[in-house]
């Protein structure tokens, strides 16, 4: 049959439960006991009757033919004896058969039927006397039926030790078990309260008593389990809200970083146009010192320029413009022809390293220059005189590598960590924003590519971006 039982997670699952349960074995053990008994103690009283008939006919045999015997030693003619003694013995119920034998072996008389049934010898003065009993004597009915009646009475007597040996398990141990069960598919369910009563033999007491010590130990387990469990959740909820309070508080220091730095470089050359202004506003100037005055105040002015154009660069690269396709050794080559001409870079050899055949990259060509553009000018102001700068292109699975190596002092301890965050730089005041490379990192981040920083073999640093196929 099949049953549905619980497990001990609470979650029940169909399982399928084969055999006979414990009453129908209990049951189905005392009626194959008893009724292999009864068979015995039959075929025992059966064998112990007809034994009890054999010998009963081997002393009607023999009590027959001593009495023939008796009779024909006090007859005086020998032939008219055993004329009587047939006529006094040889009934169809008991005698069927006499013989007179002499000393000699030799039959001196016969009637009847000689050589069946159950023989009875007496001795005589010159011979023997033998008579054959019927095997189905007076009394074999009364014999039949006592054996009958003992074996209903034992069957009548096993029936009622059945009976009683059936309510005897059934109280001693079928029951308990059954309580035990159902307390145990309780307690597998999720009720703590289940508890299986003591009762039945002292084994099955035993049991009991172990379950419900085994229930007990359960229940405060869980009930720990239940408050350690809030205690996480608490914990959690602690942890979460500590998270939240520290991301509010970078993205408070990030903020406070920017504005420190917009406040910085834009700061300095605000300054140093006012302070300029002011002399000039003055007069008294010479038209070439009022010239050069304007001349600072204008570069200057293209200074704070720049600053808000690669602020407005570094925001705006993360915009949600479609994403093109892109051939990248043309955006190495046109980023070269860009810088090629800069007085910076007249003492830079620029290697190109960049197959035939690349397949095109995810991403807007224009963009992607301005990545290469700023990771060569990133380059050359690392080297800050004769150098090289390599640019290497390789294909990596799904992925298109490019890697840009110079020959600068590589890469400071104290930046590597915060390399691509805006306005971190190892230039000096004036000399840089610290917008480039955070400019590269929002550009490969949108097109779904990886910018990293490490030391290059050579001993400058190595900036590998990896870019997907488009």
């Amino acid at each position: 049959m099949s049953e549905r039982v619980a497990d001990p997670f609470g979650r029940h699952a169909a399982s399928r439960v084969r055999g006979l349960g414990l009453r129908a074995q209990i049951t189905l053990a005392l009626i194959a006991a008893l009724g292999i008994s009864v068979t015995l103690v039959a075929i025992a009283i059966d064998r112990l009757a007809s034994r009890a008939l054999e010998q009963e006919r081997e002393r009607a045999a023999q009590i027959a033919a001593e009495g023939a015997a008796a009779m024909i030693g006090r007859a005086d003619a020998p032939e008219i004896a055993v004329d009587r003694v047939e006529h006094a013995l040889m009934r169809p119920e008991s005698v069927i058969g006499l013989a007179i034998v002499g000393d000699d072996g030799s039959v001196r008389s016969q009637r009847g039927e000689v050589g069946h049934g159950v023989i009875g010898e007496a001795r005589l003065a010159d011979g023997v006397v033998r008579v054959w009993v019927s095997s189905a004597i007076e009394g074999d009915g009364a014999g039949t039926a006592l054996v009958r009646l003992v074996v209903l009475y034992a069957v009548i007597t096993s029936l009622a030790m059945l009976v009683l040996c059936y309510a005897l398990l059934t109280r001693l141990i079928v029951t308990p078990v059954e309580a035990l069960t159902r307390a145990s598919e309780q307690l597998a369910a999720g009720r703590g309260t289940a508890r299986s009563p003591v009762q039945g033999a002292a084994e099955v007491q035993r049991l009991a008593l172990s379950f419900n010590a085994m229930a007990e130990d359960l229940r405060r387990e869980r009930a720990a389990l239940v408050e350690r469990l809030a205690d996480l959740e608490r914990a959690t909820k602690e942890l979460r809200a500590t998270q939240d309070s520290l991301v509010r508080s970078e993205k408070l220091a990030s903020v406070g970083r920017l504005a420190a730095g917009v406040a910085h470089e834009i700061g300095n050359p605000l300054a140093a146009i006012l302070g300029l202004l002011e002399l000039v506003r003055g007069g008294g100037l010479e038209p070439a010192e009022e010239a050069e005055f304007l001349r600072r105040i204008q570069h200057e002015t293209e200074r704070i320029h720049r600053i808000i154009r690669d602020l407005l660069d570094y925001s705006r690269a993360g915009a949600d413009a479609p994403i093109g396709r892109a051939d990248l050794g043309e955006v190495v080559a046109s980023a070269v022809h860009l810088v090629a001409p800069q007085k910076d870079l007249r003492r830079i050899t620029i290697e190109q390293r960049v197959p035939e055949e690349l397949p095109r990259v995810r991403g807007e060509a224009d963009a992607l220059t301005q990545l290469v553009l700023n990771l060569l000018l990133n380059a050359a102001d690392a080297i800050e005189g004769e150098g090289s700068i390599t640019i290497t292109i390789a294909e990596h699975d799904d992925q298109i590598a490019l890697t840009v190596d110079d020959t600068g002092p590589g890469i400071a301890p104290e930046v590597r960590d915060r390399l691509f965050e805006p306005f971190v730089t190892t230039k000096p005041t004036g000399s840089g924003t610290g917008l480039g490379l955070a400019v590269c990192w929002t550009i490969v981040e949108r097109v779904g590519g990886t910018i990293s920083a490490e030391d290059a073999p050579s001993g400058g640093a190595r900036f590998v971006v990896r870019l997907q196929r488009a």
